[in-house]
């Protein structure tokens, strides 16, 4: 099986406080936090990683050189629409996809692959990591919408929950595979029916399932592995972890 990647690394981090690079070019330890997880992928056995970049992006091509592919999102439109932007370049060249988001820089390989065999396995349309945070609206994550059957729904955005979805303690941290084909047929039939107005990309989620599609997840025991880097405050949250080599993380599989 052929496997791409596209990690979106295109956003400002106006919340960061600094104008003078993107997001994902801000230091963890000693290096961009984007690099940690570019690492993390090919260690994997994933050797083709685009990277879908817009902000200041000549610092994160400078950085990477030609060891990567690039695409560019001239508008910040929503997750979708970033995605939307490597259809182009990947479309027909791979069987599988890797979605996730270059600011979430504790991903471990040893998480990516139990992804990929679990996908080969099941042969789903998506497989995905979730994982239960204690205060998941501090980190801001969507939260994971089950049947009676404990099959997976949909998510839904924190600042779309109702009353009842808020309180779901089950988040969807975005580390996606995806089957190449229902990615690319479908990516551009995501709507806009949120509070931001943007191409929100867990649509397609929900979109499988109504489609007689089959998503699967692997849940960490940790919240630390998949925390995101939107503030100072979780960037100095992630710096502490990633010190912290040793620790060890968990899987159920579902």
């Amino acid at each position: 099986m052929k496997i791409s990647a596209v990690i979106l690394a295109a956003g400002k981090g106006t919340r960061m406080g600094a104008t003078d690079r993107p997001k994902v070019m801000f230091e963890v330890n000693g290096k961009p936090m984007v690099e940690y997880l570019v690492e993390s992928i090919r260690d994997a056995g994933v050797s083709d990683i685009t990277l879908v970049v817009g902000f200041m992006q000549e610092m994160v091509r400078n950085y990477f050189g030609d060891s990567v592919k690039y695409v560019e999102q001239t508008e910040q439109l929503g997750t979708g629409h970033a995605v939307l932007m490597a259809k182009e370049s990947l479309q027909g060249k791979s069987d599988a996809v890797i979605v996730t988001y270059g600011d979430m820089p504790c991903y471990k390989t040893e998480t990516i692959k139990k992804l990929i065999e679990l996908f080969k396995k099941e042969k789903s349309t998506i497989a995905m990591v979730t994982v239960d945070l204690n205060e998941p609206s501090f980190w801001g994550y969507s939260r994971v919408i089950r049947d009676e059957k404990n099959n997976i729904l949909a998510t839904v955005e924190d600042k779309d929950c109702n009353e009842e979805q808020a309180k779901i303690h089950e988040c969807n941290p975005s580390f996606y595979m995806f089957d190449a084909k229902f990615l690319w047929e479908n990516l551009e039939k995501i709507g806009t029916n949120n509070v931001q107005g943007e191409y929100y990309f867990p649509d397609l989620i929900s979109m499988a399932t109504k489609s007689g599609g089959k998503v699967i997840n692997i849940k960490t025991d940790t919240e630390q592995e998949v925390l995101g880097v939107n503030t100072q405050e979780q960037l100095r949250e992630v710096e502490k972890i990633l010190e912290n080599t040793t620790t060890d993380i968990g899987f159920q599989s579902f």
